[in-house]
């Protein structure tokens, strides 16, 4: 028969099941700790990175201080502790990408020390430090990316990247019909915003920026975004036509509202880069809506259409001050770049508070990395392009396949427009083609796999 002590001790521990259950939450706790993975913090840089205003920086650290940019700095922390104790590491034949940002970096270390051996001003110092914490934060983008071995994560990001250009697209709209900001009102404490609120016009139309820095970042933006809405809508599965088509339209006319030459240029190397793909009966079905929704759009927004030709008919003509501005600037460097051809003036040194704009990734590399820097921005795009194809040529599933396209488009959209304003320096297009790299990368890799599964070279 029990004692009186025993017997209390039983009852106490009947009441009072507390400690296993506090146990079990603590176990839990670190289950979610366990799970968290490459994809999951690739989804909160994405949410960061489109939906809160990219003018809003740290002040001491300038555009590089973006609230996306910081947690990436925080990934890397994880990445580095995860390898370590060897729970994540690069997916097997993800190499590409990693040899293309290891090239990128060679080019802007090079051009690291060309600054240190000339008489800079000590502006061109400092900008020269917040380029390596540039390219620091771009490392562990391309670490995380080709750490995915599963194309179901891949398309997870991308559908939410599409979704969240689709915010972007519908608050940028906003903006054009309101003529308004929607996006200044947003504050965060400690950081400040390093980009005028103002809308500026073009013609009779304002040009709206959403959480964009710049319009020409929102329009090559959405460009970006394109060819993957069109992807999925294409194979949405069982979701309605309104859903499918909705985030294509958004992105599409978002991006025309910008009116820029940008992004018709950008519009048209994506719709040649899918149509070529694709089947006769989809390419005609695609001109039957495309030449309806010109005239719509010609009808719902009255000159906008007119003024998108007339930029390229100014263009042409000579009459344009942006291109003759470009065009002035590329004649007028000779004297910068004089002694620096290789290896660039330093990497960030070309301030417009110093110098002037160069509107212009290509030149703007030539003047701070030189032409191995100019030749490493390429081999970005072209590995990207290549990844896409070459991926895409292993799937036998028309969904993945098609998303192997859109890399490709992407590539060289970036090709291209890299040449009409400096890419790079803005965070959302810079942060989009680091991830689009790496992304297809990842891409790459799983084809190779799951072709080797199958037992096919």
């Amino acid at each position: 028969m029990p004692t009186g002590s025993t017997a209390a001790e039983a009852r106490a521990t009947t009441r009072h099941p507390a400690a296993p259950a506090k146990q079990g939450r603590l176990y839990r706790s670190q289950q979610r700790l366990r799970r968290l993975g490459p994809d999951s913090l690739l989804a909160v840089y994405i949410v960061l990175l489109l939906i809160v205003p990219a003018r809003l920086v740290v002040p001491s650290i300038g555009a590089t201080g973006t609230v996306a940019n910081l947690f990436l700095l925080v990934a890397l922390l994880w990445y580095a502790v995860s390898w370590l104790m060897r729970r994540v590491q690069p997916a097997e034949g993800t190499r590409l990408p990693r040899l293309a940002l290891l090239g990128y970096s060679v080019a802007v270390l090079l051009a690291y020390v060309a600054v240190g051996r000339r008489d800079a001003d000590v502006m061109e110092y400092s900008a020269a430090d917040r380029a390596l914490l540039q390219l620091m934060i771009w490392l562990p983008l391309i670490l995380l990316t080709t750490s995915l071995t599963e194309y179901r994560q891949i398309d997870r990001l991308l559908r939410l990247f599409v979704r969240c250009c689709a915010v972007m697209a519908a608050v940028g709209m906003a903006e054009f019909l309101l003529k308004q900001s929607l996006t200044s009102w947003i504050v965060i404490p400690g950081f400040q915003s390093n980009a005028a609120v103002e809308l500026i016009s073009r013609g009779d139309f304002v040009r709206p920026t959403s959480t964009a820095s710049n319009t020409l970042e929102l329009a090559t933006t959405m460009v970006t975004a394109l060819p993957f809405a069109i992807a999925q809508a294409f194979h949405g599965g069982d979701r309605s036509a309104w859903r499918k088509w909705v985030p294509v339209a958004l992105i599409a006319l978002a991006s025309v509202m910008t009116v820029s030459r940008t992004s018709v240029i950008g519009l048209g190397i994506v719709m040649i880069a899918l149509m070529v793909t694709w089947k006769s009966d989809r390419v005609g079905r695609t001109l039957l809506v495309l030449i309806p929704a010109l005239g719509a759009t010609r009808v719902v927004v009255p000159g906008l259409i007119g003024t998108l030709i007339g930029l390229f008919s100014a263009m042409l003509d000579g009459g344009d001050d942006s291109t003759n501005s470009r065009t002035a600037t590329s004649e007028d460097v000779d004297g910068f770049i004089a002694g620096h051809e290789w290896f660039g003036r330093g990497p960030g040194t070309f301030l417009p508070d110093l110098y002037r704009f160069t509107d212009n990734q290509y030149l703007l590399a030539r003047l701070e990395i030189g032409i191995v820097g100019v030749i490493a921005i390429v081999a970005l795009y072209i590995t990207m392009i290549h990844c896409g194809g070459a991926g895409r040529r292993r799937f036998a599933a028309e969904e993945r396949r098609e998303t192997g396209q859109a890399f490709v488009a992407v590539g060289f959209v970036m090709l291209v427009v890299t040449a009409t304003f400096d890419t790079l320096s803005f965070p959302i297009v810079a942060g989009s083609t680091f991830l689009m790299l790496g992304l297809s990368g990842a891409y790459l890799s799983v084809a190779r796999r799951e072709m080797a599964r199958i037992g096919e070279p």
